[in-house]
């Protein structure tokens, strides 16, 4: 059993044993009364070990086990949002006032500080709608103290790899406290929470005027999982803001946060990223073209996607077209580049000596001896002076082949861009792909994905009507050589509007079943089963035809047959998941509509169920590059629905619209 609170402290401040407080430490600490116990704990006894303590081992037991292990037990079963903001005053703001105060000692502290926040993490918590309302306070305080180590440790002229861990402490435990107050868990942020400009504006020029001392000129990974961090938590229009200010090093890192950038891709592309690709620079000091293709590859669903309200992507033709132009360009340019590289390789780089040139070198003994002692008082002189010219060709060698790693490296980058940029002169494209392969290795499925994109196309069906349990047979026993047939009779069965077969619809979907899922899906091309699902549709809406009324005496009962139909088409949209984005604005609309709010309780949990499937996989999408659709044509349709029919889902709380406007 351990001890009360206050027995440990007093035994624990009694004693020079350090053997003694070593075990006390290690204890396990019944917490039931924060006032009486946890803050005299605090207080008294860890905060002055850390910065009091000599012994090491006492030391780092207290900052990497008992602190952290103590605050975990306490918010690990009361970890709401509400409940957690007893941990900024009672734990991160003395650590940090203690580290200001102890100079000597804010590098533990601060670690501390760090320590607890690993800890919990992956504490599971209730959905973070708000932050505990010190959050802000404190997260600004810590960057002002930030911001005032940094230069302290600038002035004092530390070496490179002390100044290194110091403030990597900072940041890391910044990106941490950020997750802690604002993501409902490890790794998704709340939606509903955004940081202020200030703070926003804080981080980021923290990250870049760290990264500007880093030796490695780049961007180390705690650094990015801060500013992935802090982009994941910015509105877009304080993005907009804050993007003059940031650097090509910093935008190839948050611009993996695309999403967040749709009101103002069209202009970042404009001003920033064509003119790059369109003009590449022949100087190292101007921006990285490396740098600019990780940038447009990470905004490719800006041209890759097609937006559900007006088919089209979000760019406009224009700069999809002048981008399809710069990179071919560049594509070209290094493919000569690579072309005179691979020549140079046919070869080791130097001439062969003609040993027969005219004279007898082994008749005349004389002359032999005098080329000989040349030859000697040249090694001599490369001995001792100069780099010799093998010393000279080594440079140049490695030159050339770090040349050619580069020219490789944008290859690649670019081809992996037009993967989601179709090139419509597909014949060219091919010629150069054909010239490429010759010197560097392409994935095969990288090339055909360049030259086999195509939109959907719909086309009339055309055929010849057959029986729907003849079809059925056929796609059961594998055999789908009437496939026009089978999907033209298919239109015809599914889009009866004058009279309604439930059995024939109920076979209908069967066979699409078994097309779509189960043994053809191989077989059926993206449009076909984009038109099959756009027939099966508007039969998730309730048919009154299906409904039978049962009367017995003063009792009435209405038997929906078509529940089971509904329940089909669902259950077969489940399957096919995930789906195709083009296909969202067909899908989301009529579960919202109707689905949804179908009286059916199996029909109501499978829509919703859909809807969460959907959403998991594409709500940056929605966002992204269709913010306005999918507010006005699914959220708020669902919100409608969800308010009448007084449903009770953690979909409008979980996945709101996302206004590019404050």
């Amino acid at each position: 059993m351990s001890l009360p609170i206050s027995n440990l402290i007093e035994k624990y401040r009694s004693t020079k044993d350090n053997d003694l407080k070593y075990m006390l430490l290690r204890q396990n600490f019944e917490i039931n009364d924060i006032e009486n116990e946890l803050i005299p704990l605090i207080n008294y006894l860890l905060l002055p070990i850390l910065v009091e303590e000599q012994d090491m081992e006492i030391l780092n037991l207290v900052s990497f086990q008992v602190f952290p292990n103590l605050v975990l037990t306490l918010i690990r079963d009361n970890a709401t949002a509400a409940h957690l903001g007893w941990v900024t005053s009672l734990v991160w703001e003395p650590l940090l006032d203690q580290s200001m105060i102890y100079a000597n000692r804010s590098f533990v502290l601060i670690e501390t500080l760090r320590n607890i926040l690993q800890r919990i993490e992956n504490v599971p918590r209730s959905y973070c709608c708000q932050p505990a309302g010190n959050a802000f306070g404190f997260i600004s305080k810590f960057i002002v103290e930030m911001k005032r180590h940094m230069l302290e440790i600038g002035a004092a002229q530390f070496s490179h790899s002390l100044h290194e861990s110091n403030m990597l402490i900072y940041i890391e435990s910044l990106d941490l406290l950020l997750k802690f107050n604002l993501f409902s868990n490890a790794t998704c942020p709340s939606l509903l929470v955004t940081l202020p400009f200030d703070i926003l504006s804080d981080i980021f020029t923290i990250a870049q005027n760290y990264s500007a001392t880093n030796t490695n000129e780049s961007i180390d990974r705690i650094t990015e999982k801060l500013l992935l961090t802090s982009a994941q938590l910015t509105h877009p229009i304080d993005l907009e803001n804050l993007c003059p200010k940031i650097n090509d090093n910093t935008l190839s890192i948050v611009s993996r946060i695309w999403y967040k950038f749709g009101p103002m891709a069209n202009g970042i592309f404009t001003e920033r990223l064509l003119p790059v690709i369109l003009s590449p620079p022949q100087s190292e000091g101007e921006c990285s073209i490396e740098t600019v293709l990780e940038i447009i590859y990470n905004f490719h669903p800006f041209f890759s996607f097609l937006t559900l309200k007006d088919n089209r992507p979000l760019l406009s033709d224009s700069i999809i077209n002048r981008l399809r132009t710069g990179l071919f360009s560049m594509l070209r340019t290094l493919n000569l580049s690579l072309s005179r590289a691979h020549n140079g390789k046919s070869g080791d780089g130097r001439q062969p000596i003609d040993s027969d040139d005219g004279f007898d070198s082994d008749n005349d003994p004389e002359q032999q001896a005098y080329l000989d002692e040349l030859i000697s008082d040249n090694d001599d002189e490369h001995m001792y002076g100069s780099d010799t010219d093998d010393e000279k060709a080594d440079d140049i060698n490695v030159e050339k082949n770090d040349e050619t790693a580069k020219d490789i490296s944008e290859t690649n980058k670019i081809l992996f861009i037009f993967a989601e940029l179709h090139y419509p002169h597909k014949e060219h494209f091919s010629e150069l792909l054909t010239e490429l392969q010759t010197k560097i290795a392409i994935d095969s499925s990288l090339i055909d994905k360049i030259l086999s994109q195509d939109a959907i196309e719909f086309s009339t069906p055309c055929g010849k009507l057959i029986d729907l349990n003849e079809i059925l047979s056929e796609v059961k026993a594998n055999k789908l050589a009437r496939k026009d047939d089978i999907i033209y009779t298919l239109t015809h069965s599914l889009s009866l509007q004058a009279y309604s077969d439930l059995s024939v619809l109920q076979l209908s979907i069967e066979v699409v079943d078994q097309l779509l899922v189960k043994n053809h899906s191989n077989n059926i091309s993206r449009d076909e089963q984009f038109q099959l699902i756009k027939l099966i549709l508007p039969h998730l809406k309730t048919n009154k035809s299906f409904i039978d009324t049962l009367k017995a005496g003063n009792f009435t009962q209405k038997i929906d047959e078509g529940v089971t139909l509904r329940t089909m088409i669902l259950s077969l949209l489940l399957q096919l998941l995930p789906l195709d984005y083009s296909m969202l604005g067909e899908i989301l609309p009529t579960i919202a509509k109707y689905s949804v709010r179908d009286k059916d309780l199996t029909v109501r949990d499978l829509s919703l169920q859909l809807s969460h499937q959907i959403l998991d996989t594409y709500y940056n999408h929605l966002i992204g590059v269709d913010w306005d659709w999918y507010n006005d044509d699914f959220y708020q349709v669902l919100k409608e629905t969800c308010t009448k029919k007084d449903i009770d889902t953690d979909l409008l709380q979980q996945f709101p619209p996302y206004s590019p406007h404050k």
